[in-house]
């Protein structure tokens, strides 16, 4: 298992154990079982048969989410309880017993409830997730599983996933401070995760919602990690001083730009909340500024301070390692101060090169919400 101390200024240790496999990953017949299982190991096992009585000892509750690309597990707790925790959490994750009662009481009851449905989104929440689609050949729609999927999971097949995907070399956990992993054996070898791809013959759709205005988000493909994609995003971004907020905040009542990367694969996205629903309009204006864009050094210094800014006020945050995984999927910096050293060194140079060679308007993605 790759092991990696992030330092904070906390007198908290934080722990978060990623299991690198989620809902982008699951064939149809088993759309769901990422989010039942990260429910079922939760439930208790062989040494801990009521975990949260165990780990309520020490003031502390453990977490999940399941992502598109990972399944996540995090707690904190006083610095001195930490390796006591680790080890609950580790033989929940790796080792759980999956009570046939209680899993088939969560299926019922937490599982096939949290179903997702496309009226449960705003309408600028629903734009976002379709151009996610659009970019990362996913369905954001059978994230939580169907119904009738879900129906027909037992535990021989939690039992059979788990046993495929959670294994030490598809792991990785980060600590706040030393801690030791204890004696708790983690499974060896074992599958890595393959996505599963949905090739859209769109690139460009309307939903309707019947709203009075238009909820627009613009996607571009990132076909290789890079940090200066982060960087670019608050160049444009949602400030006073970012350029895309300059261009369209007379015609917006929102705009922001964002960076994600999910299964070695990114997208670059722009949001306009416009106040019409002439979307052609703000299409003709997205289009020339993206034609015409011109980075200033100055552009670059004061990106650089407001995400030296976010990074400090992610750092204290109980959610830091969650942020940092976001921002670094494999971790190639090390902890927030590698990444401020590394975003302190780009040059404007670098940005412009960078900018020119991703922003290709025949590649766009765009999604309508109105």
């Amino acid at each position: 298992m790759q092991i990696m101390r992030v330092e904070e200024p906390r007198k908290l240790a934080n722990v978060l154990l990623s299991v690198n496999v989620g809902w982008s990953h699951e064939p149809v017949g088993m759309r769901g079982i990422s989010h039942f299982l990260e429910h079922s190991v939760f439930l208790g096992s062989g040494e801990h048969p009521e975990p949260d009585m165990d780990v309520g000892k020490y003031g502390v509750m453990l977490n999940g989410e399941t992502q598109a690309d990972r399944t996540i597990f995090f707690f904190s707790s006083l610095p001195e309880d930490a390796e006591d925790v680790l080890g609950i959490l580790l033989s929940l994750v790796y080792h759980p017993l999956f009570p046939p009662e209680k899993v088939e009481e969560e299926k019922e009851s937490k599982i096939i409830p949290a179903v997702v449905k496309e009226s449960d989104f705003y309408p600028w929440e629903l734009a976002y997730e379709w151009a996610r689609n659009l970019i990362f050949g996913w369905d954001f729609r059978f994230s939580m599983g169907t119904k009738e999927e879900l129906e027909n999971m037992n535990i021989e097949c939690l039992q059979e996933w788990h046993k495929r995907y959670y294994h030490s070399e598809n792991s990785l956990l980060l600590v706040s401070q030393e801690v030791e992993i204890g004696s708790s054996p983690i499974p060896q070898g074992g599958l890595k995760p393959e996505p599963q791809r949905i090739s859209y013959s769109q690139r460009e759709m309307v939903v309707e919602r019947g709203i009075e205005n238009a909820e627009i988000v613009y996607a571009f493909p990132l076909k290789n990690y890079d940090l200066r994609a982060h960087l670019l995003s608050v160049i444009w971004g949602n400030y006073p001083t970012s350029l895309f907020w300059h261009e369209f905040h007379r015609k917006a009542y929102m705009v922001e730009s964002r960076v994600e990367w999910h299964n070695s694969q990114g997208g670059f996205f722009f949001y306009v909340g416009a106040n019409t629903k002439n979307a052609g309009e703000i299409r003709k204006m997205f289009n020339s500024f993206i034609e015409k864009m011109k980075i200033s050094k100055e552009d670059l210094e004061i990106a650089k301070r407001i995400l030296t800014l976010e990074l400090l006020e992610r750092e204290r945050s109980p959610y830091g390692m969650e942020y940092l995984l976001n921002i670094d999927p494999k971790m190639r910096y090390g902890g927030f101060e590698e990444l401020l050293n590394e975003f302190r060194n780009i040059e404007v140079n670098e940005i412009r090169d960078y900018a020119s060679g991703i922003f290709d308007l025949e590649e766009i993605r765009v999604v309508i919400v109105r």
